[in-house]
């Protein structure tokens, strides 16, 4: 996807970056891209005879996507831990570490105004988290 998010590429250009960079024969770079299409991350059009594909979701919305059906499979606890690791492995210049505390710090204000209290609802163990 991050080929196709710089702009529309040929089929062969795609092949030969994913050579490159992955070692990929065409024949995977091409199932790829299929299944990229069947899923609806992509689309193909064929111009002056090469397939050219092009991003039909952007990165945020591929990231919001991801983001959303992980938080969907994993509990509280476990969601805790993961933005957890991501803070402390993730290179993160002090700006993006500043909007990062500014986001947890309005989640707080909200939470404490609305008086709510994050349970787990993972009802009693899902993913052995044993809330």
């Amino acid at each position: 996807m991050a080929l196709l998010w710089q702009g529309p590429s040929c089929s062969r250009q795609i092949c030969e970056k994913c050579a490159d960079k992955f070692g990929w024969s065409p024949s995977t770079v091409k199932t790829y891209l299929s299944r990229l299409v069947k899923k609806g991350f992509a689309e193909a059009e064929k111009k002056r005879g090469c397939f050219e594909y092009r991003a039909k979701k952007s990165q945020g919305e591929c990231m919001q996507e991801r983001t959303e059906k992980l938080a969907e499979e994993t509990c509280l606890c476990d969601q805790k831990a993961m933005i957890l690791d991501l803070i402390k492995n993730c290179p993160l210049s002090p700006k993006d570490a500043e909007e990062i505390k500014k986001a947890l710090d309005e989640k707080i204000s909200r939470a404490e105004e609305a008086g709510e209290i994050e349970r787990c609802g993972c009802k009693g163990g899902k993913n052995g988290c044993g809330c």
